[in-house]
């Protein structure tokens, strides 16, 4: 039978024939093997958005309006740092687990199927992990339990989103967790967020007060090319008058500006109540208000108050947590060997903390009393604010309480305390505030001299005081309860 050949038979011999004579030869290198994989997301980014990511500075902050694009950015950041880095771990970090889930969690799986990257997402762990080996976690810091589940990894980049509106303190996240997670292969820590209203924080230090050196980018959506339709709704809102461009919360939400918002603020207080050193000519009455904690913390602050000035004065704080009744005790000890309180008001909300006053009055010999905690605390916090906008109340400067009404804010409905901000040290400054007397002050009315015009007028005052009531009582009024008066001769010096 006649010998038949293949046409599979061929192509095998000639790929055998050029394999052997290419054998030892280094292949050449075709034009896409020069560069690293990647993936052709860069042309739905716009300017800004790519400058932040290509910026090469290991710090850095993006303070943006809202619908700006700025999430998008970061996922798209953390899907090229994960490509191009194989083996290597990025994180994304916002408030809460669940918010990092619903922010970023799809807009990864959507990428993963428009550019066919093969990512396995665990869904119960939050983690999408490439073929090249490389991670992308997301997690929240909430607490100090989800803060530890960051501790010892080694992360090629760390993103933080809505930076400004962390629950815990951000400085001792970056600090103690996140900066040592990133000294292995030199991370980058990028992080990004609206304003807040009460302009403060590490967010704000870094991105206003330019502190600690991080590169700076600002964006808007009137820079999204994507938010046509959005920007047209504003302009109309605008005309409309359901938005006020001047309005704080316009000027954060959607310019990306720091604008405090004092109205959101629970307690409002200016330079005005601001002290360097307590006055030394005053004879001091001293109050001490504590607020009971374990997990949150236990709060002291020192307060006084004297008949010889109109203000309550705070100048002394001190908080700790985790503090057992030993410890409690032997704080208001050196507290009251030092200024010798005439009242010390104590926090009894709970059946708990009831039982420790007791506890600890009984033993002391102390005067010890329980706060007066009404059921409106928000108008409490309105009357003290009142003697705040007075300059009835003075705190010192640089004083933690200061941190705290930094921070303090009301919720959106106004009628409570923000929980995610602490407010242990406010509470007690409230508690002295209730006990203090400071509102009995009165200003001492100093003579003039005699042969004054001041003189002269207190005179000229008094006698027309006595006429109109001697007019009003006509004959009725008692001359030796109200007295005669003066005579003409008295009053202008007539002589017979």
């Amino acid at each position: 039978m006649k010998d038949f050949v293949y046409s599979r038979e061929i192509l095998e011999e000639v790929a055998s024939r050029f394999n052997q004579a290419n054998k030892g030869k280094t292949p050449k290198k075709t034009k896409a093997s020069k560069h690293k994989r990647t993936f052709n997301f860069k042309l739905t980014l716009f300017p800004e958005q790519l400058a932040f990511i290509n910026d090469p500075r290991k710090r850095k902050a993006a303070i943006c309006s809202r619908r700006a694009g700025k999430t998008f950015a970061a996922s798209r950041y953390l899907l090229q740092e994960a490509i191009d880095k194989p083996n290597t771990m990025m994180a994304y970090i916002t408030r809460t687990r669940e918010s990092a889930k619903r922010i970023i969690w799809n807009t990864l799986k959507q990428a993963n199927e428009t550019y066919r990257l093969h990512m396995h997402f665990n869904n119960a762990e939050l983690i999408a992990r490439f073929p090249n080996g490389s991670e992308i976690i997301l997690t929240g810091a909430n607490d100090a339990s989800d803060v530890d589940k960051l501790r010892g990894a080694a992360f090629s980049l760390i993103v933080l989103d809505e930076a400004a509106f962390f629950n815990i303190d951000l400085r001792e996240l970056v600090r103690e967790v996140l900066t040592p997670c990133l000294l292995d292969v030199d991370g980058t820590l990028a992080m990004i967020s609206t304003p807040n209203r009460q302009c403060a924080g590490l967010f704000y230090d870094i991105t206003e007060h330019k502190k600690y050196n991080f590169s700076i980018h600002r964006w808007t959506i009137h820079e999204n090319p994507y938010m046509r339709p959005a920007i047209t709704a504003i302009k109309r809102d605008i005309e409309s008058g359901v938005l006020d461009p001047s309005d704080p919360a316009y000027m954060r939400e959607y310019k990306g500006i720091w604008v405090r918002d004092s109205q959101s603020m629970v307690y409002n207080y200016t330079d005005h109540n601001v002290f360097e050193t307590l006055p030394t000519d005053c004879f001091w009455e001293y109050v001490l208000g504590i607020d009971l904690g374990y997990n949150d913390p236990t709060a002291f602050v020192v307060g006084a108050f004297s008949e010889d000035t109109k203000a309550l004065y705070f100048f002394d704080s001190y908080r700790q947590s985790n503090m057992i009744l030993s410890d409690v005790e032997d704080m208001i000890r050196k507290y009251q060997e030092r200024y010798k309180f005439s009242t010390i008001v104590m926090d009894t909300g709970g059946g708990g903390s009831k039982m420790l006053m007791e506890t600890i009055k009984q033993r002391s010999g102390l005067p010890i009393k329980a706060a007066n905690k009404p059921g409106d605390k928000v108008g409490l916090i309105k009357m003290m604010n009142g003697d705040l906008s007075r300059g009835l109340i003075k705190v010192k400067r640089d004083s933690q309480i200061l941190e705290e009404w930094d921070h303090l804010q009301f919720n959106l409905a106004g009628t409570a305390e923000d929980r995610r901000h602490s407010n242990h040290l406010s509470d007690a400054a409230l508690y002295i505030w209730t006990e203090s007397r400071h509102y009995l002050f009165e200003e001492k009315t100093v003579e003039p001299l005699p042969g004054s015009a001041a003189y002269f007028k207190q005179i000229e005052d008094g006698i027309e005081e006595r006429l109109l009531l001697e007019q009003e009582l006509g004959q009725e009024m008692d001359p030796d309860l109200w007295g005669h008066g003066y005579s003409d001769s008295e009053c202008f010096g007539l002589t017979h």
